[in-house]
This record gives structure tokens, C-alpha cells and sequence, in this order.
């Protein structure tokens, strides 16, 4: 079994009788209300994964299921989670592709030569400031007979399910494991100064590599490839690159291995190069990302513009009435919801406050700014208010500065 990275959470699994399987295809920059992009950028193009046995789907955010340029046969078979409500699968449906292969959580089924186990999220969140990500995620584990490799891509587990892992799989030959936790934390909170922003971004960036030292000697799998999460912020909000609370693989790789208290090797991949996961071998150069390049191409995309700035600005009046409706529908879909809101979360429109939810305490609160233009779109569902904020482009002030969760969960749902 050999795998084949191309970028982020994207690469080619490849049986050892030759089957493939294109996993997460986002290939072309501008996810997340256009604001992600490949670093380094990507030479593929979405025509170059056309011949692949199988495409595995982790779950809708786009740098996984990239809506706009999924484009492929579609007598292709595409494997994903059957865990319902799926908004992944409706999404494809509506797309033309019927030709889906549905695995239960823990489920094993057969493809060509692979056993396919599909999980759902281990936990609902590993690192506080993933936000929803969690909760819609899956992981895959292919075995071929022989080799077993898990792709976890943001689907990171928790010491139980990694025990769990363990005992079932017995041998893991190649862990696929996130380490950044992609969010709006600390870069878009203005209750934080520029110092205050780079050190929380630090100590998330810390926490992040000390939890794989935890969970990766309970797995123990032969190599380790740290995954995921892997993007530079362009346009307007390139400067928040600087306290994004993510980084390199390279930097992963450097503090696994200093740190790691196991025998498990520790690889980095670029675009098209391959590990051969059998013989446990790389099988081309591996090269460092040059920091000093990456800032440069920050400085080329900073110009880039937001589909969202080419829109006329919204009448205030309007938009204000719609976000009183949208308030309203807000709290009866919330409803469904066993949710636990602490904060008093208020839309700055202009100045104005306005409030969206009332949470049980008093002097807590949340207060969310951002482009009107954006703004109208989220309400009329062109947008939607979780990938703009993982895309940077709304403004937090919280008061104190603690996580409230559900707050940002719930937000999800807002709009007319």
C-alpha cells in the first residue's frame, strides 16, 4: 500500500493490486469564503484525480468537500459516514452523484481491495477552538490484508478511541493525524492585543503537539504523518496569518520528534511525492518549507479580493429588519438543541449592538462584527456563518475571554 499527498487533507491511497483511493480533493484555493489557500501552492489540477477507483469524503467543510470545484465521473463510487442528519450526502445527491457507498460508524466493508472502517467524531472536541469541526468529521482506516493505515485528517481521537484502535487494528503502519485546529481563535478576537493574539497563539500551537505526544505512543503505529489543517489566510486578513494558531508540518515533525516518547517515525510529504506505507520508505527527497518563500507569497495574495466584495452594500434598514427575523428563527430552531449558552451574543452593525442570544450570564458577553456585504449574505444562505468564521472574516470581542462553545455551534444556524 503506498499514499500519494497532494495537499492539506488531500492524497491518492493506492492497494498494492493498484486500486486508488482520492481522499478530501480540495485543489483549488479560495475555500472558506475565500479566504484559504495552499501553501505551497498546488501545481495539481482537479482533471489530473478523474481516473481514481474511489473518492473517501470526511465531511462538508470545504477544504474537504470543496462544492465549488467537485467535479469528477460520476459512476466513481464516493465512500462516505452513513450518520444522519448528513448534509454531506444531500449535497452530493442534489450534485448527481448516487453512486455512494454509506459505512456506519465502526463499519467495515469491502472495496475492490481494501477493507474500508469508517468512524464517526471520537469526541466532540479535542482542541476547544476547533469550533463545530468535530462534530461532522469522520476517519478512515484502510487495510489491505497486510497494512493498516488511518486517516484521521480532522477527526482527531481521544486516548479512549486511540486504546480502542489499538486493540482491534493490532498493527498500524501509517497514522494520519491533524495538528493545527483550524478556528477564528486568537487571530480574530479583538479583545486581545497584537502580543497577547501571538502568545495564545504559541501556547495553542504547544497544546497541540503536546496532545499528539499523549496519543500517538497509545497507537503506536510505525510512522507518523502529521495532516491537515495545512493553509495561509490571503486578502484582506493575510495579516492574521501571524497568530492564525496554526503552522508547518515541518515544525510538527521537529517537535514529535524531539518529543515523542516512542519509536514511531515521524515523515513530512510535498505535493506528489508518495510514501510506501508496506516497506515504510519515502520514496523521493524530502524537502523543507522555506519560511522566508511563504511570506513572500503572503504579500502576492494579500491583494486577492473576497466574492463578497464585489457585492453592492446592503440597505441598513433592511438589514437590520432581517437580522431581527433571523434572530427569531435562530431561537426556535435552537430548540432541537441541547445546547448551553453562558455568553450575550450581540451582531455590532455599524455601531449599533444588537442582541442575538441571551445567555445565563449577565456579564458575559460575545460581540461579532463584520463586512455588512458578508454579513447579507450569511442571512440570505449564500454564505453561512461557520466557514466565515473559520475563513477569518468575523470579528469576536468576549468579555471575559473564555471559550463558549455552544455559542459558536449554534450560530450555524443563523440566517433567514
Amino acid at each position: 500500500m503506498k499514499f500519494k499527498f497532494i495537499g492539506n487533507a488531500g492524497g491518492i491511497f493506492t492497494g498494492p493490486n493498484g486500486t486508488t483511493i482520492l481522499c478530501d480533493p480540495w485543489i483549488v484555493d479560495g475555500v472558506f469564503e475565500c479566504s484559504w489557500f495552499h501553501y505551497p501552492p498546488l501545481k495539481t489540477k482537479v482533471k489530473d484525480l478523474q481516473n481514481v477507483d474511489g473518492i473517501y469524503v470526511s465531511h462538508i467543510h470545504p477544504d474537504h468537500y470543496d462544492e465549488r470545484n467537485f467535479d469528477f465521473p460520476k459512476e466513481i463510487p464516493i465512500i462516505i459516514l452513513n450518520e444522519g442528519p448528513n448534509f454531506l450526502k444531500k449535497n452530493l445527491i442534489k450534485k448527481g452523484y448516487n453512486n455512494l457507498i454509506e459505512i456506519k460508524d465502526g463499519e467495515t466493508k469491502k472495496f475492490r481491495e481494501f477493507n474500508l472502517t469508517i468512524y464517526k467524531p471520537f469526541t466532540g472536541h479535542i482542541y476547544e477552538e476547533s469550533l463545530l469541526g468535530n462534530l461532522i468529521d469522520s476517519a478512515l482506516v484502510l487495510n489491505d490484508g497486510n497494512v493498516t493505515a488511518i486517516n484521521f485528517n480532522d477527526n482527531t481521537p481521544d486516548e479512549k478511541a486511540c486504546v480502542a484502535l489499538k486493540n482491534k487494528f493490532k498493527k498500524i503502519d501509517l497514522a494520519m493525524l491533524n495538528y493545527n485546529a483550524a478556528g477564528p481563535y486568537p487571530s480574530c478576537f479583538d479583545n486581545l492585543s497584537t502580543d497577547e493574539k501571538k502568545k495564545e497563539n504559541d501556547r495553542i500551537i504547544k497544546r497541540n503537539f503536546d496532545y499528539l505526544c499523549k496519543v500517538i505512543p497509545l497507537l503506536e503505529p510505525k510512522t507518523v504523518l502529521p495532516f491537515a489543517g495545512a493553509y495561509i489566510i490571503g486578502g484582506k486578513n493575510y495579516f492574521k496569518n501571524e497568530y492564525l494558531g496554526t503552522t508547518t508540518w515541518d515544525e510538527c515533525a521537529d517537535y514529535l520528534k524531539k518529543n515523542l516518547n516512542s519509536k514511531t517515525n515521524v515523515i513530512c510529504l510535498r505535493e506528489n511525492q508518495t510514501f510506501d506505507i508496506s516497506n515504510q520508505v519515502s520514496l523521493e527527497n524530502y524537502e523543507r518549507i522555506d519560511l522566508s518563500d511563504m511570506k513572500k507569497y503572503i504579500q502576492i495574495i494579500k491583494n486577492h479580493k473576497y466574492d463578497y466584495e464585489y457585492d453592492e452594500m446592503p440597505d441598513i434598514k433592511k438589514l437590520k429588519d432581517d437580522i431581527i427575523l433571523s434572530k427569531e428563527k435562530l431561537l426556535e430552531r435552537s430548540k432541537k438543541f441541547d445546547v448551553d449558552i453562558k455568553s450575550n451574543l450581540f451582531i455590532d452593525l455599524d455601531g449599533e449592538k444588537i442582541i442575538i442570544l441571551n445567555g445565563k450570564e449577565e456579564n458575559r458577553e460575545l460581540i461579532c462584527s463584520m463586512d455588512n456585504r458578508l454579513l447579507r449574505r450569511i442571512l440570505d444562505r449564500k454564505s453561512h456563518w461557520n466557514n466565515a468564521e473559520i475563513g477569518t472574516h468575523i470579528t469576536f470581542k468576549r468579555i471575559p475571554n473564555k471559550m463558549d462553545r455552544d455559542v459558536h455551534s449554534i450560530m450555524s444556524f443563523f440566517h433567514l
